[in-house]
């Protein structure tokens, strides 16, 4: 599984998708990241987690409240995304957190690692930092 860690950047996929996202400049995909979990009525997997996560910490990082763990490349460069972090955006990214907390592989995972009250703490932090 590569990297991993209950913060939202100590996984691989989380880091490949940021850096895909800078690379490509592609400020639509953040939206759409969040979007494809908010529509999806199968399980949640954990790719698609880590991916939503790290779209939700970059619209954190868009309203100056980034992670302590947010690449420092990419964060030099979010501006080439040409993306604000509208309220709109926010509210996206807190209902995909919620949906992701309350029921999917990657909270099946940290509750079978015994380490699911400190995922739920970063994901709570996550969205205290959205701010709405």
């Amino acid at each position: 599984m590569g990297a991993w860690g209950t913060r939202n950047f100590e996984n691989d996929g989380s880091q490949d998708w940021i850096f895909d996202l800078i690379d490509n400049k592609d400020g639509g995909l953040v939206a759409d990241t969040l979007s494809r979990i908010i529509n999806n009525i199968e399980t949640l997997e954990i790719p698609d987690c880590e991916e939503a996560l790290a779209a939700a910490e970059v619209v954190a990082a868009l309203v100056s409240r980034p992670s302590e763990d947010f690449p420092e490349d990419p964060m030099d460069k979010l501006d080439v995304l040409n993306l604000i972090g509208t309220k709109a955006l926010r509210q996206l990214a807190v209902t995909a957190i919620n949906k992701i907390v309350a029921a999917s592989e990657m909270k099946n995972h940290w509750e079978q690692e015994g380490q699911l009250d400190a995922w739920i703490a970063v994901e709570q932090g996550l969205i205290k930092r959205l701010d709405l």
